[in-house]
C-alpha cells in the first residue's frame, strides 16, 4: 500500500486503541461514550485532505465494529452516525477557520453533532422517542469530556513525537506482519440467517430462548461473552420505558408509571439487540473476506492496532510517554507480534455451530405459531 494509505491505517489503528480502552468502561447506554477515539482525529485534523479524513472516519467506525463485535448490529449504525457527523463538522471547522479555532472548539462542536446524530439514529432503529429523555445527560457528558479531550489533543500535539512527524510527513511506517486468515463461509452464512430470524421474532419468550442460544453460538465461536453490557442495556431499556406508558400499570412512583405493555416492548427491544450483538460477534469470528479498495484498509488497520495494543501494554512511564513509545515502536517496526492471537486461531466446530443456528431459526419460525 502507498505511504498515505499506511498513514491513514496507522491513525485509524490509534483510534481503535482508544476505543478499546473506552469500551471497558460500563455505561448506562451502550452508545454513551466519552469520545476517547476522537483524540487521534483531533490531532490529525490538519494532516489529511477531506477525502483522506473521510476514509479515516469510515475505518474508525468499521474497525471499532470488528474489534467490539458490533459491526452487524444497530450499534454500528448509531456509532457510524456519530463518527461521521462529528468528524465532518470538526474537519470543516478546522479547514474554514484554521488557527482561529482551537482543538477544544472543534472537539466541542464535534461532540454536539455526534450526540444529536446518535440520538436521532437511536430513536429510529432501537429506542424510540423515549431516548430523547437521555439527551441532557448525553449532552452534558459529551460537552465535558470533549472539552477535556480538546485540551489533551492540544497538549499531545505540542509535546508528542508522532504528531510532529505526521505534520512534516516524515513518518516512515513499516508494514505489520500479517497472516492470511481463512474465511469461514458456513459460520458467516449461519450467523446471517440467525440475524434474519432474530429480526422476525417479536415475542419475549422466544427472544429469551434465542438469546441463550446466541450465547451458545458465541461460545462455540470462541468469542468472549460479556455480562455487564447486556445488563446495562436491559436496565436502560426498562428505564426509558417509564416515559412511554402502554397498558396496565404495574408500578407507579409519583407521576411515572411502569406499564406491562411498555415493559414487554422494552425487554423485546433489549433482547433483540443483545441477540444481534452476539450474531455480530459470530460473523466477526468467521473472518469475513474483505474485498474492495476501502475494505482492503481493514486488515492493515487491525495489524497496526494489534501492534499498538501489545506495545502499549508492555510499556511503562506516564501516559503520554507510553503512547509515544507504542506509536514509535509500531511505526518503525521495532515491536512486532503476530496479528492473529491465539484465540482467533481456534477452530470453530462447524457442525455444532450449524446445529445451534438451526435451533435459533426453528425457534423463530415456531414462535409465529405458538406465541
Amino acid at each position: 500500500m502507498s505511504r498515505i494509505e499506511r498513514k491513514i491505517a496507522f491513525v485509524a489503528a490509534t483510534t481503535l486503541l482508544c476505543a478499546t480502552l473506552e469500551y471497558l468502561i460500563p455505561k448506562p447506554l451502550p452508545f454513551l461514550k466519552l469520545g476517547l477515539a476522537n483524540l487521534p482525529l483531533l490531532i490529525c485534523l490538519e494532516f489529511f485532505t477531506f477525502k483522506q479524513f473521510f476514509i479515516l472516519l469510515l475505518l474508525k467506525s468499521i474497525g471499532q465494529g470488528f474489534v467490539s463485535g458490533t459491526l452487524f448490529s444497530y450499534l454500528f449504525l448509531i456509532s457510524l452516525a456519530g463518527t461521521l457527523s462529528s468528524g465532518i463538522i470538526m474537519k470543516a471547522l478546522k479547514s474554514l477557520f484554521k488557527d482561529r479555532i482551537s482543538l477544544v472548539g472543534c472537539s466541542l462542536a464535534g461532540a454536539m453533532a455526534s450526540n444529536f446524530a446518535q440520538l436521532q439514529v437511536a430513536s429510529v432503529v432501537a429506542y424510540g422517542k423515549a431516548i430523547w429523555v437521555a439527551a441532557p445527560l448525553m449532552l452534558s457528558i459529551g460537552l465535558a469530556s470533549s472539552f477535556v479531550l480538546g485540551l489533551l489533543a492540544q497538549i499531545y500535539q505540542q509535546r508528542g513525537t508522532i504528531p510532529a512527524l505526521l505534520q512534516t510527513d516524515t513518518l516512515e511506517l513499516s508494514l505489520p506482519l500479517m497472516q492470511e486468515r481463512e474465511h469461514n463461509a458456513s459460520v458467516a452464512i449461519a450467523s446471517l440467517l440467525c440475524i434474519l430470524a432474530i429480526l422476525l421474532v417479536d415475542q419475549f419468550p422466544a427472544l429469551a430462548l434465542i438469546t441463550l442460544l446466541m450465547y451458545v453460538l458465541q461460545f462455540i465461536a470462541h468469542r468472549r461473552i460479556l455480562v455487564i453490557p447486556p445488563l446495562m442495556l436491559l436496565f436502560s431499556m426498562v428505564l426509558l420505558s417509564l416515559f412511554e406508558p402502554n397498558g396496565k400499570v404495574l408500578l407507579s412512583i409519583g407521576s411515572v408509571a411502569l406499564t406491562d405493555g411498555a415493559l414487554n416492548l422494552a425487554l423485546v427491544k433489549a433482547l433483540r439487540l443483545v441477540c444481534l450483538l452476539s450474531a455480530s460477534q459470530c460473523i466477526s469470528a468467521s473472518n469475513p473476506n474483505l474485498k474492495g479498495r476501502l475494505l482492503a484498509y481493514i486488515p492493515l488497520t487491525l495489524g497496526y492496532f494489534n501492534l499498538l495494543s501489545s506495545s502499549f501494554k508492555s510499556g511503562g512511564g506516564s501516559l503520554i510517554e507510553r503512547v509515544d513509545r507504542a506509536l514509535i515502536a509500531t511505526a518503525s517496526g521495532e515491536h512486532t507480534v503476530t496479528v492473529r492471537g491465539k484465540k482467533a486461531a481456534r477452530t470453530i466446530s462447524k457442525p455444532l455451530f450449524s446445529l445451534v443456528s438451526f435451533c435459533v431459526c426453528s425457534v423463530a419460525i415456531l414462535s409465529k405459531f405458538l406465541f
